[in-house]
């Protein structure tokens, strides 16, 4: 008896370490480190890029803030964010064109799209500028 107890207790401790701490079952689509490639958009029609490696944006999942290192020198380009760090919140949009936009620092960026290694954040359906991060 001592024996079947003993193997019930471990098949069940391996169950249950094989479980997946996650609750949520989703991840935060933005985490990691962007690098900031291109600013373009309203009816000014910006259109500034940038180095990759210039700017980077790092999303932290964990604590919901973007630190921003900002190393551009070029005061004629518009670079969003200076330096620093910045919470950040996804937020439902039931009557916008997308399901989600990114709200940094108490202010909605916009819709965004991950795909192909590119984070683009766009409010130019607002004649708003679209924002283009690269892995």
């Amino acid at each position: 008896m001592k024996k079947l107890l003993s193997l019930f207790g471990l098949m069940t401790l391996l169950l249950l370490s094989g479980c997946n701490s996650d609750s949520s079952g989703s991840t935060d689509p933005v985490q990691g480190q962007w690098k900031l490639i291109n600013v373009s958009g309203t009816f000014a029609g910006i259109n500034d890029s940038f180095t990759p490696g210039t700017i980077t944006w790092n999303f932290n999942p964990i604590t919901q803030m973007v630190t921003v290192v900002n190393n551009n020198t070029d005061a004629t380009k518009w670079d969003v964010l200076e330096t620093g760090m910045y919470t950040y919140r996804f937020i439902q949009n039931p009557d916008a064109p997308c399901s989600e936009s990114l709200e940094i620092d108490g202010s909605v960026f916009g819709c965004y799209t991950v795909s192909n290694q590119t984070l683009v954040i766009d409010q130019s359906i607002a004649d708003g500028f679209a924002i283009t991060l690269h892995r």
